[in-house]
């Protein structure tokens, strides 16, 4: 009997967010696995049955390579360097259960620095050359978070040929300065990233039309320098009934619980088959009722100001501090704050295991 992930599937491209290659092996094949920070913590964090680290030897080993790399550049820490590592190999992990892109994030802090950013992404890419030099690294793409300066970045990566995805992305400037860049793909989150720390919080304004709203303005661009569009990934989902309103997303990617829930579910006789797609219909719904003309015109005020701001710095940064009173700017600062909570407890555990190490050879 189909499931609701087999229907999916069906109308979107659908990717793994976790680096849990049992979790990939069992719901697979997907397209692209997605990650950050907070996915590497929660898995370098489990124990096996004895209480030991199950990742104890990939953990090691990437302590290992980062101090053979350590003296022979000066851009990064041991620890981050480590933590890059770790990100890569557990990617590497989930390769033979997709048929697409390995997304590994950018470190966190750097956000507001184009060029530490762009090192970041290029010592991301070398890791999987020298960790997997039989993997074609144009299936790497670099997840960069949607600042001014980040989005800089991916211009610049993606003028190398290096593939981008923009992320935690909450506004229409962010789309088109995304798109402007040329990112391969910019990653809406539909709730907040709050939502996944604080067990009592909820979203009471997922950004579903939002994401498909970016998708139409993605979709009526001419293509890029690279001859392609941008694609939307829908990211950061709380529910099944999420996921499947979103169906017809260029990709929507799926944390473990969902994809679970969605692998049991039979599509037949579901509940919810009503909002399948909502969020695409919705918007289409919505420009179907306007007259051609009012329609038209709106379209070209609002690609007018979002081409303006995008060529010019100040602008668009203001246009960003307005969107939707200021939220979406709210939105970016606190996932970029919990990230790099995440990223220093992930350079913590590196100085763990290297103390361990110490006192045991002491």
């Amino acid at each position: 009997m189909a499931t609701l992930l087999d229907q999916l599937r069906t109308l979107s491209a659908v990717d793994c967010d976790t680096l849990d290659a049992q979790v990939a092996a069992k719901f697979g094949p997907f397209v692209d696995c997605t990650s950050n920070q907070a996915i590497a913590f929660a898995e370098l964090s489990k124990v096996d049955s004895d209480g030991k680290p199950l990742h104890r030897q990939l953990i090691a080993g990437s302590i290992q390579i980062a101090h053979w790399q350590f003296g022979k550049q000066t851009d990064a820490t041991l620890e981050e360097l480590a933590v890059e590592l770790m990100m890569v190999n557990l990617a590497l992990q989930i390769a033979p259960h997709t048929t697409g892109y390995l997304h590994v994030q950018t470190n966190p802090k750097l956000a507001y620095s184009t060029q530490k950013t762009v090192k970041n992404a290029e010592r991301i890419l070398s890791h999987f050359k020298q960790l997997a030099p039989d993997m074609d690294t144009n299936r790497v793409c670099i997840k960069i978070p949607s600042t001014w300066e980040g989005l800089q970045a991916c211009r610049e990566l993606e003028g190398k040929g290096i593939t981008t995805l923009a992320t935690i992305l909450f506004s229409l400037e962010q789309t088109a300065l995304a798109a402007n860049a040329g990112c391969r793909y910019i990653a809406p989150y539909v709730n907040e990233l709050r939502v996944h720390f604080d067990p009592g919080y909820i979203d009471t304004n997922p950004a579903l039309p939002f994401t498909g709203a970016a998708q139409t303005y993605l979709d009526s661009l001419p293509s890029n320098h690279r001859k392609r569009r941008t694609q939307v990934v829908a990211a950061s989902l709380t529910s099944i009934d999420q996921v499947m309103q979103l169906a017809g997303t260029h990709h929507i990617t799926i944390s473990p619980l969902l994809l679970a829930e969605l692998a049991s579910t039979p599509a037949a006789g579901w509940d919810g088959a009503a909002g399948i797609g909502k969020a695409l219909r919705a918007i289409q719904t919505t420009t179907t009722a306007m007259t051609t003309a009012t329609a038209t015109l709106l379209e070209d005020k609002v690609r007018s100001g979002l081409e303006e701001a995008v060529r010019d710095e100040a602008l668009w940064r203001l246009a960003f501090t307005r969107a939707e009173g200021g939220r979406c700017e709210a939105k970016l600062a606190q996932a970029l704050s919990i990230f790099a909570d995440v990223q220093e407890q992930l350079e913590g555990m590196v100085r763990n295991v290297e103390a361990k190490e110490w006192a045991r050879n002491a």
